[in-house]
This record gives C-alpha cells, sequence and structure tokens, in this order.
C-alpha cells in the first residue's frame, strides 16, 4: 500500500455494495487472528451489506456475511477493488 493513496479508506466509510478489497489490517495479534478466522485477510474483497448509521456493520466476504463493530470497522484499511491502478503483491 503506498503511503497518502487517496483511494485508501477505512472500511467504516467504504459505500455500501461496492467490492473493497482489504489492504491493510491495524490491530493486535488477537485481533488479527479473529479477523483472518472470519475470513477477513490482506487482498480480502469485501462488500457492505449494511453500515452507515450506528450500530454494527455487515460485510460479505468470501461468501459469508459478518458482523463488524464500528471499532473494527475502522481498523480495516480498503479500497475500490475494480481500479486503474496497478497492484503489485
Amino acid at each position: 500500500m503506498e503511503k497518502n493513496d487517496p483511494e485508501v479508506i477505512q472500511l467504516l466509510n467504504a459505500p455500501k455494495d461496492k467490492p473493497m478489497e482489504i489492504v491493510a489490517l491495524n490491530g493486535g495479534t488477537n485481533m488479527l487472528q479473529k479477523l483472518t478466522a472470519m475470513g477477513l485477510t490482506h487482498h480480502a474483497v469485501v462488500r457492505v451489506m449494511r453500515g452507515g448509521g450506528s450500530g454494527p456493520m455487515v460485510v460479505e466476504v468470501r461468501g459469508s456475511r459478518v458482523g463488524l463493530g464500528r471499532g473494527i470497522s475502522s481498523r480495516i484499511m480498503v479500497r475500490p477493488f475494480f481500479s486503474d491502478k496497478v497492484r503489485t503483491a
């Protein structure tokens, strides 16, 4: 992930029904283990099914729906999946 990439936002602020690619997970070991167990890993594609307002977000990842609190959602950095930028692994 490039520093100051204008496309990178918090999952908390991601638009509904738009595919987003996870580019960073900012958290401790326990949080990262839990996210990994739910399929939320680096380069996974997620889609916000319900968000905004108060309460948990519901995202679709790898064919499953997962509920995430707003605190965790703010630590997951994403960017649009269909971007004109070339990505390197």
